[in-house]
């Protein structure tokens, strides 16, 4: 009886079991006789088939939304010098791909993805490594990533007096610090991220940090927003448009306050001046407006030398040079030519040495105090510690 029982079960187990086998079967190799016509490049296959992920990440995509209206086979069969498999008779096999390749976003936004690569812009790192339709992804998808920021933890360097000349000597790198980045979206490659929807902080939590504790540029003495010329106030922006790091550090940082420095094409460099009763724009900087894609990083060199009238394409009055000819004048020129002959240099440095002694405690007594040979360290972000010590006399 036992026996009995046990065989009827194990019947009842294989039945069910072929059941499940066969609906499964069916909705993997359902309609496997059927026969897409493939004779054609654009064909007939329903790539969401496989992909209806892909189908719904791109359906739920706003109207109007790059690329929701193109096919599949538009980006994916439609790469140049890739040949795909195609039937009729004779059929074409593919050549460097079958069915489908990926291709590199330059294909159709050559001059968008010219720029990432551009030496002015500040991805160009993320490009290089990555590789470009990951840089591309990266901000203009959902596509989840880990980032990893790794810089020096500090940097030194001396500032000693030789002859009559203030010199910069013994820089160093010292350390290591790494920020990493773990975002974690849905994950979908095919949704879309216009830039005004991007948060720059989601990636660059650590210059976010900095800013709002005194760190990553020069304060100013300046927080009003306002221009004294000619005996008349004008708005800062009239011509510079914010290029000012005058911005609140008291107030919550926001993109905002990276745009003078990151977005220099959001200033029109026109200078303007008191010409008459009225202000005239009589002057544009063309060397100060960069090629880049998303963001550049302008160093102080190029609003406190190059914005000058004495610049090539410089322009303005006599009134713009309290700010534009900080590093050709004084003992900033000197520390300006120590630098530029270390076979190692590089703009980051001088940004540093000039956060060295420009940072949140901009005060004359504090200046006063600085000179003298003086050793500094100087933390990059997230930190903001700066540490000035004298030099003891030989």
């Amino acid at each position: 009886m036992k026996y009995k029982y046990k065989v009827g079960m194990i019947m009842i187990l294989v039945v069910i079991a072929a059941l499940v086998t066969s609906m499964v079967s069916s909705g993997l190799f359902g309609l496997q006789h059927k026969w897409y016509d493939t004779s054609q490049p654009g064909n007939d296959v329903p790539c969401s088939k496989c992909h209806s992920n892909v189908k719904e990440e791109i359906y739920n995509m706003s109207s109007g939304a790059p690329h929701k209206s193109k096919a599949c086979v538009y980006c994916h069969r439609n790469e140049t010098g890739v040949t795909y498999a195609v039937g009729g008779s004779p059929a074409q096999p593919g050549q460097e791909a079958h069915a489908a390749s990926v291709p590199p976003c330059r294909q159709c936004h050559e001059y968008k993805t010219t720029n990432l690569s551009s030496v002015n812009e500040s991805h160009k790192p993320l490009y290089d490594t990555s590789g470009l339709n990951e840089a591309c992804i990266s901000c203009h998808t959902g596509f989840d990533k880990s980032l990893n920021f790794t810089r020096a933890l500090y940097v030194e360097y001396d500032i000693v007096k030789v002859s009559e000349n203030w010199t910069v000597q013994s820089f160093l790198f010292t350390s290591s610090n790494s920020t990493i980045i773990n975002q974690t979206p849905a994950g979908n490659k095919h949704t879309w991220e216009n830039a005004s929807e991007i948060n720059c902080f989601d990636c660059h939590s650590d210059v976010k940090s900095a800013l709002a504790n005194g760190g990553h540029v020069p304060s100013s003495k300046n927080t009003s927003g306002e221009l004294q010329h000619g005996g008349k106030t004008r708005k800062a922006e009239r011509g510079h448009k914010g290029r000012r790091h005058d911005f609140s550090r008291t107030s919550p940082v926001t993109i905002e306050s990276c745009k003078p420095c990151h977005l220099p094409n959001a200033s029109d460099f026109e200078i303007w001046g008191d010409w008459g009763s009225k202000w005239h724009r009589y002057n544009t900087h063309l060397e100060a407006q960069l090629d880049y894609h998303a963001a550049t990083t302008e160093h102080c060199y190029n609003c406190h030398f190059n914005g000058t009238i004495n610049a090539p394409g410089g322009g303005g009055s006599c009134g713009c040079r309290k700010c534009h000819d900080i590093l050709r004048t004084g003992s900033h020129s000197g520390i300006l030519d120590s630098m530029f002959l270390d076979p190692e240099f590089c703009w980051y440095k001088m940004d540093k040495v000039c956060v060295g002694c420009h940072h949140k405690k901009d005060t004359d007594e504090y200046y006063r105090e600085l000179f003298g040979n003086k050793h500094f360290k100087v933390y990059t972000e997230p930190n903001t510690a700066i540490f000035v010590t004298p030099i003891p006399l030989p």
